[in-house]
């Protein structure tokens, strides 16, 4: 028997050519020796290349951004802290650039870091605290200054009101001249209905004042934040004082008057409506 492919002579019970290493038409397929490494008819544990490559992987949970939890905590501190200024922008400037920061890392991780919910959460913060400052500085600035000018206004008006009632006072003493001056200031005014009666103005009720200043329960009436009394002296009155003092945090002055028209004032605030000599020794408007 001869090799096909070299001509050798061959063994009929050979399955390859000796000289050449051809197989011999007809002979059983010589099996392929097992990889080095692995002992002769021992099974191989490699899996399949298909089922290999089926099998899923867990999933690796993204990890959170520390810039992110930082600019957080920094921007829930900002907002009480923005009350005294300098320590809301100590903390509301980090958590700002710490909240972009972390954006930025966030959009360029492709899923392996999460956080960006914090991240902006901290960055509204921070700017909330940051545009507080400049409204605290123009609210320290404006309120005392409106607080004065209102201050201011009150007591003007009230001199003026004060001034008014000396006025009213003479003009009730021309007209009923057995009754002397209006011993208070609800004889000045309407009557207990606030409207002028339909007989008419009367030593009663002279109608000379609203019904706001010239209320007929208290001894203080008040009106744009001052009270107002009328006192008479004598009977029938010769004579009459005015007081008026402020309310709380209305005005810094008490006023007051009598029969000599001179508007008076002094600091503060009165307990209870003056005597003549008191008025009397206030300093002239």
């Amino acid at each position: 028997m001869f090799c096909s492919n070299c001509g050798e002579n061959i063994d009929p019970q050979a399955q390859v050519c000796a000289r050449c290493g051809t197989q011999v038409a007809g002979a059983a397929p010589v099996n392929a020796p097992p990889p080095a490494g692995t002992p002769s008819g021992m099974p191989s544990f490699s899996p399949p290349s298909e089922i290999a490559s089926s099998v899923p992987l867990p999933p690796v949970e993204p990890a959170t951004d520390v810039k992110a939890t930082i600019s957080l905590v920094l921007g829930i501190l900002s907002i009480p802290l923005s009350i005294t200024c300098i320590l809301g922008i100590a903390a509301g400037i980090p958590a700002i650039i710490l909240g972009h920061l972390s954006r930025s890392a966030i959009s360029k991780s492709l899923g392996r870091l999460k956080g960006a919910g914090m991240a902006l959460a901290g960055l509204i913060m921070g700017y909330i605290s940051i545009a507080v400052f400049p409204l605290i500085i123009i609210a320290a600035i404006l309120i005392p200054n409106m607080l004065k000018a209102r201050m201011a206004a009150n007591n003007s008006a009230a001199a003026t009101t004060v001034r008014t009632l000396s006025t009213t006072e003479l003009t009730y003493a021309t007209t009923y001249p057995a009754q002397g001056y209006a011993p208070d200031l609800a004889t000045l005014g309407p009557g207990p209905s606030g409207r002028c009666p339909a007989s008419g103005p009367s030593a009663t009720h002279a109608c000379l004042i609203d019904s706001t200043l010239a209320c007929t329960d208290r001894i203080f009436c008040v009106k744009d934040g001052f009270r107002y009394n009328v006192t008479s002296v004598g009977s029938p009155p010769t004579d009459y004082v005015i007081t008026a003092t402020p309310l709380s945090n209305q005005g810094d002055k008490s006023y007051c008057a009598t029969s000599d028209a001179v508007v008076r004032y002094k600091s503060g605030s009165v307990y209870a409506p003056v005597t003549v000599a008191e008025c009397q020794s206030w300093d002239a408007q």
